[in-house]
C-alpha cells in the first residue's frame, strides 16, 4: 500500500470537513491557526496550512477573519498567552464581528480542562469581551493568569445567538481574586445566548471569602439566555458563606426569562453559603430551573422576598398553599442542601 504526504490543498479540505462536522453546519470561510510559534502541533501545521493563516496570537487571527463570512480560528492544544485588542496582555480583546467562531483542538472534557487554553501574567480585568452575533466558541478554556484583585471577569457577552460549548471559565484562580469583591466570572448583557457542557469556575483549591459572584446578568440584560448540561463550581474551606453563584442584576421591564437552566448543577463545598442567588427586585424578570438542576452546600437558593421570581420545571408554584410552602418545595425538588 502506498501511502501519500497530505499536501496544503489536501489539509485545507480535511480541516474544513472536521470544522463542519465539529460545529454543525457549512460551508466554511477562511480557516485560520492559532500556534505558539513552537511545539508538536506548530511544527506539524506550518507547512500544510497557508502561512498567511498562520497566527502566534488570537489577537492576530480575529484582526485578519471577516465578518459574517464563517471564518474559523483553530487553536492548538497548547497554553496560550492571552492578547487583547492592542496586541498586549493587559487589554481586552473585543469580539464584535458576526459569525467569527473558535474551535480548540482539543478534546472535550466537561471538566473544564481544556488544553487549548489562554492565559495572562499581567492584570486584565476583562479577558474576552463578545459583542458580535451568530459565533461559536468551542473546546476553550480562558483563565486568569496574574495574582491581581484586578482580575475579575474571564468572560463578557453583549451579543446575540452565540454559542459557548465544553468551554471553561476558570476563575477564580487564586486567593487575591477570590477576595475580591467585584469579582464576577461570566457577565451576560446579551440575548438568546447558549452555554452547553460549559464549566463556571475552577478545580483549584480556591477559598471565595466575598461577596461575589460566578455568573452575573447585567442590569439591561436581554433574555432567553440558556444554559444547557454546565457545572458551576465554588468552595469557601475558610468558613466563609457570602458568597453566590448568581447575581441576577436585571431591571429590565420586558416580560421574560432572563437565565434558563437546563440539567445545571451548582456545587459549593465548605462552609455552606447562606444563598445561591441576588436578584435585583423585578417581578418581570424570571429565572428558570428545570427539575434537573441542582444546589449543594447552599442553605437557600434565594431570599424569600425573591422567591416568587423562581420557576422550577414542574410548576410547583401552582400547587403550593403559601410563599412559605413554595420555598420548602424548592428546596425539596431542586435543591439539595448539606
Amino acid at each position: 500500500m502506498i501511502f501519500r504526504k497530505k499536501g496544503m490543498v489536501d489539509m485545507q479540505n480535511m480541516l474544513a470537513q472536521f470544522c463542519m462536522n465539529q460545529l454543525g453546519f457549512g460551508p466554511l470561510g477562511e480557516i485560520m491557526l492559532v500556534t505558539p510559534g513552537s511545539g508538536n502541533a506548530h511544527n506539524y501545521f506550518r507547512d500544510k496550512v497557508n502561512e498567511a493563516n498562520l497566527f502566534t496570537s488570537v489577537q492576530k487571527a480575529y484582526a485578519a477573519a471577516i465578518t459574517a463570512r464563517n471564518d474559523v480560528i483553530l487553536v492548538t492544544p497548547d497554553n496560550h498567552t492571552w492578547k487583547g485588542d492592542g496586541g498586549v496582555q493587559t487589554a481586552e480583546l473585543s469580539w464584535d464581528k458576526q459569525n467569527v467562531h473558535m474551535l480548540g483542538l482539543s478534546p472535550e472534557n466537561l471538566s473544564g480542562y481544556g488544553r487549548a487554553r489562554f492565559s495572562h501574567s499581567s492584570t486584565m480585568v476583562s479577558m474576552l469581551d463578545v459583542g458580535g452575533s451568530g459565533c461559536i466558541f468551542k473546546n476553550i478554556r480562558l483563565m486568569h493568569g496574574s495574582a491581581s484583585a484586578g482580575d475579575i471577569t474571564c468572560l463578557k457577552t453583549s451579543g446575540a445567538g452565540n454559542t459557548f460549548e465544553n468551554c471553561g471559565w476558570a476563575t477564580p484562580i487564586n486567593n487575591t481574586q477570590a477576595e475580591a469583591s467585584a469579582y464576577r466570572g461570566v457577565i451576560i448583557n446579551g440575548t438568546q445566548n447558549h452555554f452547553k457542557h460549559c464549566t463556571f469556575g475552577t478545580a483549584n483549591d480556591v477559598d471565595r471569602s466575598a461577596a461575589n459572584a460566578i455568573l452575573k446578568f447585567e442590569t439591561t440584560c436581554s433574555g432567553w439566555n440558556v444554559f444547557e448540561d454546565c457545572v458551576f463550581r465554588s468552595r469557601s474551606g475558610g468558613g466563609q458563606t457570602t458568597a453566590i453563584f448568581i447575581d441576577d442584576a436585571c431591571t429590565e421591564t420586558v416580560v421574560d426569562y432572563t437565565g434558563i437552566f437546563l440539567n445545571c448543577q451548582f456545587l459549593h463545598q465548605g462552609a455552606t453559603l447562606a444563598v445561591a442567588i441576588t436578584k435585583a427586585a423585578n417581578t418581570s424578570r424570571k429565572l428558570y430551573f428545570d427539575n434537573r438542576c441542582r444546589f449543594a452546600g447552599v442553605t437557600d437558593v434565594i431570599v424569600d422576598a425573591r422567591i416568587g421570581e423562581i420557576v422550577s420545571g414542574d410548576n410547583m408554584a401552582s400547587e403550593a398553599a403559601s410563599a412559605a410552602d413554595f420555598k420548602q418545595m424548592l428546596k425539596a425538588r431542586i435543591l439539595v442542601v448539606t
